[in-house]
């Protein structure tokens, strides 16, 4: 249960990240099924058709989010098209083993005690999570999952 800190926090940081400069770029809205939670959709940068619709929920702020990807058409979570091909994202498992994801940390125990890819503290986890979700795209875009 998301403490009212978190929620506070969260709703501040849901006002911030629609002031950076890449937020131009996505539709970001509350996921009104879960306290701590949004949807995101965004595209990468080298193919501006391939639009994806992410969905990040976090059941403790500072911890790392789940990730999903949600089919825009359909509304599923379990369509591996629904997924982007980048590093660390597993269209065929629906999963992304990256050290910002709870999945990536369910699938990798070590990590929670793992300098390098344990969660790092950071001041704005929403502002994070996306800006990696977008780094993701960008730089690491392959193609629609299978």
């Amino acid at each position: 249960m998301a403490t009212d800190f978190e929620l506070a926090l969260f709703e501040q940081q849901l006002a911030e990240v629609l002031e950076l400069p890449v937020a131009h770029r996505w539709t970001l809205e509350r996921d009104k099924s879960v306290p701590l939670g949004v949807f995101l959709t965004l595209h990468p940068r080298s193919h501006p058709a391939d639009t994806y619709k992410a969905r990040l929920r976090w059941t403790d702020l500072f911890k790392p989010p789940s990730l999903k990807f949600i089919d825009i058409d359909t509304g599923s979570e379990t369509n591996p098209s629904a997924w982007p091909k980048c590093f660390g994202f597993r269209p065929s498992s629906l999963d992304a083993c990256l050290p910002w994801t709870a999945e990536g940390h369910a699938l990798h125990p070590e990590w929670t005690t793992s300098a390098a890819n344990s969660f790092p503290k950071v001041d704005a986890p929403l502002q994070f999570a996306l800006l990696h979700l977008q780094n993701s795209l960008d730089n690491t875009y392959s193609g629609r999952g299978p």
